[in-house]
């Protein structure tokens, strides 16, 4: 499998942490049925690690 360079910086890592995490609050919302704000809160959670570059 192919490791791409921003995979080593310690900021996607933690982005990737929190979007986990917020991946599991958006899972026990759906089953309170509050489908909306569940996929806000997936959208940011991908939104940080997708959108995190490094700087030169």
């Amino acid at each position: 499998m192919v490791k791409f360079r921003f995979q080593d910086l310690e900021i996607w890592q933690l982005a990737i942490e929190v979007a986990d995490k917020l991946f599991n609050i958006a899972d026990m919302l759906e089953k309170r049925r509050l489908y909306r704000f569940a996929e806000q809160l997936r959208s940011a959670g991908m939104s940080t690690p997708n959108n995190t570059c490094p700087v030169k």
